[in-house]
């Protein structure tokens, strides 16, 4: 009973993800984006905002969605991926961002129990799948998210220090947090200026670095280090795989975003697994190089 209101929670929750990250990147703060984004728009029009229109439309023909039409994955279902008044296709992303919001709320139950830990852990991830999405679409990484994530994160730590409210992974105390956002945020700060320095050219942004703040503040610097190279180890394989199986060059912009979502929820989920693959790892890479020099 347990696990199946929390799937419905969780799919109720993923329908309002989806707003978010339609109407985040066409809200105020991002004017540049919006004649990209919708050229023929009046400017006199105000942008989006997550309350602002209450109602959920159509972005095609504008119509206003009923109740049942907003049924999480039933309505799409039902309407065979059609918006119901124009009949222009929906995407698929929509119940897809459902499942996943579904999928990490029983996932977050039955790693943390019926806790608080489970439902920030929750939370964080749906903040990673609102990240990702966009940062995949727009190449950026909203600050009302990453920035006000990072400041979630220090008052966590600060009310787990003093009544230990939270249980692993959140960080245990104000100090962990802190040692978090310096080792994610400002390790990949000084990758980026590196980079920067050595190519002249961007290689990594700082939604990337604020968002390595957030995760580094929430779960602290072992996450934050972990989230890095997992994170840039499956990039490097994503990236390659796309070189070579399309027409794409080096030089083409990977968001990163992503891949440092996949790595943080890694962490959090098969951190276990994870080690002990590591551990194999170097076991058999350090038995090959004494082989070699033996």
């Amino acid at each position: 009973m347990i696990t199946t209101l929390t799937l419905l929670f969780g799919l109720l929750i993923g329908s309002f993800l989806s707003v978010c990250i339609y109407r985040i990147p066409r809200g105020a703060g991002y004017e540049d984006l919006h004649e990209t984004l919708e050229p023929h728009k009046n400017e006199n029009e105000k942008p989006l905002h997550i309350n602002s229109p209450k109602r959920s439309f159509c972005p095609v023909c504008l119509a206003q969605l009923s109740w049942f039409e907003n049924i999480p994955l039933i309505s799409w279902v039902l309407q065979r991926g059609k918006c119901r008044h124009c009949k222009t296709p929906i995407s698929a992303r929509y119940p897809t961002v459902e499942l996943m919001s579904g999928g990490f709320a029983i996932l977050s139950l039955n790693q943390f129990g019926f806790t608080p830990t489970a439902l920030l852990v929750y939370v964080f991830c749906a903040a990673l799948i609102v990240v990702s999405f966009i940062d995949y679409d727009f190449y950026i990484i909203p600050d009302s998210i990453s920035l006000g994530g990072t400041g979630l994160g220090v008052l966590v730590a600060l009310v787990n220090w003093k009544y230990s409210f939270f249980e692993w992974p959140i960080t245990p105390n104000l100090l962990d947090g802190i040692l978090g956002i310096i080792s994610g945020a400002g390790f990949l700060l000084v990758v980026a200026e590196l980079y920067f320095y050595l190519r002249k050219i961007e290689g990594l942004g700082l939604g990337d670095v604020k968002l390595l703040a957030m995760t580094g503040a929430l779960f602290g610097p072992k996450c934050a280090l972990y989230t890095i190279f997992l994170g840039a180890f499956i990039g490097t394989i994503v990236g390659i795989t796309m070189i070579l199986l399309t027409q794409r060059t080096i030089k083409h912009y990977l968001p990163f975003g992503p891949f440092l979502a996949l790595g943080t929820i890694i962490y959090i989920f098969l951190n276990t697994e994870v080690e002990s693959a590591l551990l194999i790892f170097m076991q058999i890479y350090s038995e090959k190089i004494i082989s070699l020099f033996g």
